[in-house]
């Protein structure tokens, strides 16, 4: 197994790790705080930078630039040395993202209506992301399944008719095209059922349904409203090999839960294993270096316990010192719906007031890949 923390090096980084991306909150004026272990009465330069000791931590304030910075840590007493990349992205601070998972009947509905709908914001699952933009600028990240069958009817009490997206009518394209500047629509999977779809999954299954939710949402809300690069898989589960897979289509960043479950287990981690997902859950973004896959951390699914037990902890995560840069909500569609078996009457209040704290407390609707751009010179 990789050793992603070099716990078999005499002298690692303890912080950052390799593949870390530095929030503002990690350093200021464009320093970071490094710490190395070493054994005591070390000599210890990171990027050259004498580092001070204290019970075998050796700790030394090293200068970043924008993009990729490559770390040293030379041991000049027994010439060990550790080597990691970081990385700064100074548009992934200040910054808020409403995400939705298990999305598909708000579809249906509109292709239903679509001799009476005008808009596709007359459907009103989508007219609550429409009032959190337009009241405090939230960009919002759908992710699609491709069906909607009888074994997701089952949840519901009200008839439910099977659908998938080569059903959906391009009645609404441009409007759609108009408005993907604040809401995209992205691969989740397949459908809701069974449960874990992917989590042993050959690639070519996985590529398959990628690529049926993508030729269908570029036919009726057009290229630029399909998010290739983003995605939350469905249960968050994928072998490493069909990442790297995604990853090649263009699928850089995937965003999930990274903890631990009582049993120890990984809960909506993809292929990392507990000690990583552990690291990766403490932090806004990290990217494997291997892979060239970045992992981002959702701070709250807002659909879990009561509006206002949802509210502490969107405070919490915008006053978290190492998550508190960018704060991922995320809901689950079918929530919305009265005829759903766990139905939330307060579902749009969930979303609105949370949009209202952070946008209140300075922060601004951004998209992952708005995040994590650079320009050019700084690349």
């Amino acid at each position: 197994m990789r050793d992603y923390f070099h716990e078999a090096l005499p002298t690692r980084f303890l912080f950052p790790i390799d593949g870390d991306c530095i929030d503002r909150n990690d350093g200021t004026d464009g320093t970071v705080r490094a710490s190395v272990q070493a054994a005591p009465g070390g000599c210890i330069l990171v990027n050259g930078v004498p580092a001070t000791e204290q019970n075998g931590v050796f700790t030394a304030d090293v200068a970043l630039q924008p993009g990729k910075n490559l770390l040293t840590a030379s041991n000049t007493a027994d010439g060990s040395e550790d080597h990691i990349t970081v990385f700064v992205f100074p548009n992934a601070s200040g910054v808020y993202r409403i995400s939705s998972d298990d999305n598909i009947l708000f579809l249906c509905d509109i292709n239903q209506n679509k001799d009476v709908y005008t808009s596709i914001f007359d459907n009103p699952y989508l007219a609550v992301y429409k009032k959190a933009h337009d009241l405090y600028g939230a960009k919002v990240h759908l992710n699609l399944f491709y069906a909607f069958n009888n074994e997701s009817a089952k949840r519901f009490s009200g008839e439910r008719p099977d659908f998938d997206l080569s059903m959906m009518t391009d009645k609404f394209k441009q409007e759609w095209e108009a408005n993907a500047d604040w809401l995209t629509l992205s691969f989740h999977a397949r459908a809701e059922f069974p449960g874990k779809p992917y989590r042993t999954a050959p690639t070519e299954v996985v590529l398959a349904d990628f690529e049926d939710v993508r030729r269908e949402v570029v036919r009726f809300a057009g290229e630029k409203t399909f998010s290739h690069d983003v995605t939350t898989i469905h249960w968050g589960e994928l072998t490493k090999e069909a990442a790297i897979a995604l990853r090649r289509l263009g699928g850089t960043t995937f965003t999930g839960y990274f903890y631990l479950n009582e049993h120890g287990e990984c809960v909506v981690s993809y292929y990392a294993p507990p000690s990583l997902a552990t690291h990766v859950g403490s932090r806004d973004f990290w990217h494997d270096t291997e892979t060239d896959i970045t992992f981002g951390c959702i701070d709250r699914v807002i659909n879990v316990g009561t509006k206002e037990t949802v509210l502490e902890d969107v405070k919490k995560a915008a006053a978290d010192p190492h998550c508190g840069g960018f704060v991922s909500i995320m809901i689950h569609e079918q929530y919305f719906y009265p005829d759903y078996v766990r139905y939330l009457p307060d579902f749009e209040a969930r979303v609105l007031e949370s949009a209202k704290y952070l946008f209140e407390k300075g922060y601004k609707g951004s998209f992952v890949k708005q995040m994590l751009h650079l320009p050019e010179n700084q690349k």
